[in-house]
């Protein structure tokens, strides 16, 4: 079997790491650090325990915090001209996919100026980039480990960069910055974390062997520890750093075998809706699971048996059931909804949820099972 698998060069997991100065000193990192992350995130004082740590290693801190959900190009546009004329030298994101995201096209920008637009697709970006080091703050998007960034374009549509150089030097994965989490935020990150592992096990391209054992263990960790995540994570240690540890296995999973339809459904949502990522996920779900089942059943019946060995005795088409029975009981558990109408989806949106999702040519071209429009308008159709 021919692939290549990508991943960064340093992945550090350690409870505490991320506030402590000497992890910084070990790294060796030169200054001015530009720290990337949002406003959130400061008002709750965990960045400027990440920024403490870093001045306190020896080196200059620059801050920006205006990112925001859903990222647009006008962000970097920003985030540049607060930059003016500042020489950096290492960029650092701190926060979840948006701030890294961010931080990432960032580290690429600083050092070799393009247009946001002209590296929107598959490997477009031109140059090198800065050293750049990604801090997680949830549980759910893997941007730390992924060659990959998708900020709103101009035109409001989704556009991903993906390339090599985006990958991140070095990965701070800390449980202590995530006990902060409220339960609903969890709940949504660490779905789309089990998303970007079951897509990634179910990939119509590029699926290799270390992707798809990479995927089972990071569904496993997530779906074993999701629940108490979200009802006991404020004070449950263990529980954060595996689905940390899950999230982050399922970012190297999907960066190296690729997500699909879920993703290309839920898109149009958080564009139109401004539905969070991974609340949209959720929502779409089981409904494109249950399309790509047809074909793509022995797939998620070997996802079962990885979390219900007890099953093994029972057919591929039963196991495939078993999950998505476990699974249309796990969501509406977290709090999250299973329908469209809560977000004031009304018929009248669909012909435009399924034009957005259209427009993601890239990702349904990556789904196990070919779908259509006509696929398309039903599965949210299906969901309202």
């Amino acid at each position: 079997m021919k692939f290549n698998f990508k991943t960064p060069k340093n992945i550090i997991s350690e409870q505490g790491s991320a506030s402590r100065p000497e992890t910084y000193s070990d790294l060796k990192l030169k200054g001015p650090v530009l720290l990337v992350t949002d406003a959130t995130l400061m008002r709750l004082g965990i960045a400027s325990k990440v920024q403490n740590a870093i001045e306190k290693s020896g080196l200059e801190v620059m801050v920006f915090d205006k990112v925001e959900p859903e990222p647009k190009v006008t962000t970097i546009e920003k985030a540049l001209d607060f930059l003016n004329r500042n020489k950096i030298a290492t960029v650092i994101g701190l926060g979840g996919g948006s701030p890294m995201d961010i931080a990432k096209i960032l580290a690429l920008l600083l050092k070799t100026p393009q247009a946001v637009e002209a590296i929107y697709g598959v490997d477009n970006c031109k140059g090198t980039r800065l050293p750049l080091v990604l801090i997680p703050t949830t549980a759910g998007t893997g941007s730390e480990v992924t060659h990959v960034a998708v900020v709103t374009g101009k035109d409001g549509e989704k556009s991903p960069i993906v390339d090599a150089k985006l990958i991140g030097d070095v990965v701070l994965l800390d449980a202590e910055l995530t006990l902060g989490l409220p339960p609903k935020v969890t709940a949504a990150t660490g779905i789309d974390a089990m998303v970007h592992a079951m897509e990634a096990y179910t990939s119509g391209v590029k699926k290799n062997l270390i992707s798809d054992q990479l995927a089972l263990q990071a569904f496993k960790l997530l779906y074993e520890n999701i629940f108490d995540a979200v009802n006991n994570g404020h004070q449950h240690m263990e529980v954060r750093g595996n689905m940390l540890l899950g999230s982050m296995l399922a970012g190297l999973a999907f960066a190296n075998a690729t997500v699909g339809a879920v993703h290309a459904l839920s898109y149009p949502l958080g564009t139109n809706f401004k539905i969070p990522h991974g609340e949209s996920n959720a929502l779409v779900m089981l409904a494109t699971m249950k399309f790509n089942a047809k074909t793509a059943f022995p797939m998620y019946a070997e996802i079962c048996r990885s979390v219900h060995p007890q099953i093994n005795h029972i057919n591929n088409e039963e196991a495939s059931a078993h999950l998505f029975e476990q699974l249309e009981r796990l969501i509406p558990a977290l709090g999250l909804h299973t329908t469209l109408r809560p977000y004031g989806v009304t018929t009248n949106d669909l012909e435009a949820l399924t034009d957005g999702t259209m427009n993601q040519a890239r990702l349904l071209s990556y789904n196990y099972r070919k779908m259509d429009r006509e696929d398309i308008y039903k599965i949210f159709e299906s969901i309202l």
